[in-house]
């Protein structure tokens, strides 16, 4: 794992997500965090029944078929604006759900504040997010179709009240909600799902105004 580094090169495929009148640069951004490995004593804080492992270069969610949900996060919160940039893939036979989270506080019985961004989600193969703790839909697109098996690139997170899912260089859904970003932790989630997510970084987003004409 790779922590607080200024970054002068990326890894990135697709560095640039350009938002509605904002662009989000990786390039230029803080990274916070870099998991080339996931270690399971910095992924200890789990909430719901179904087994996670820390395989190597990947963690791997597995709900075994039964009808349940669980989350991991990462053990130290993140202040402020945060965007997560990863690999995903539903491990077959499943076809649905790959959901991570940000800005999630643990401090509260079931949850407080925060983000939920899922792919092939709501049993209906749609892209979304959700604000916690209320579980409910804030914006919703039928934008994505997943498969098993296929890895997806994600770049998700909050630049400036404008909430986000980017897949594979394309964005799929954004919405502005101006509430200050809450300091919160990062992790993944599934739902009657088995997914493995690899290649993780985190970073402070750097933002610049964009001119947007019709």
């Amino acid at each position: 794992m790779l922590r607080g580094t200024i970054m002068n090169e990326t890894r990135e495929l697709y560095p640039i997500v350009d938002l509605p009148e904002r662009r989000v640069d990786l390039t230029r951004s803080e990274l916070l965090y870099r998991f080339d490995r996931f270690e399971p004593g910095d992924w200890s804080i789990t909430r719901h029944p179904p087994k996670w492992q820390c395989d190597g270069r990947r963690i791997v969610g597995d709900c075994g078929g039964i009808a349940q949900h669980g989350q991991v996060f990462y053990r130290e919160p993140v202040d402020g604006d945060v965007v997560m940039s990863f690999d995903a893939e539903l491990v077959a036979s499943c076809d649905h759900d790959l959901v991570w989270f940000w800005g999630v506080r643990l401090d509260r019985e079931p949850w407080g504040e925060g983000w939920l961004g899922c792919l092939g989600g709501w049993w209906a193969n749609l892209a979304g997010i959700e604000r916690m703790p209320d579980m409910t839909p804030s914006a919703i697109a039928a934008a994505c179709p997943i498969e098993p098996g296929r890895s997806y690139h994600v770049v998700s997170g909050t630049a400036q009240g404008r909430h986000f899912i980017a897949v594979d260089g394309r964005l799929v859904l954004c919405f502005l909600d101006e509430r200050a970003a809450p300091s919160g932790h990062f992790g993944f989630g599934v739902y009657e799902s088995c997914a493995a997510y690899t290649n993780l970084s985190v970073y402070r987003p750097f933002i610049e105004p964009r001119k947007c004409q019709y």
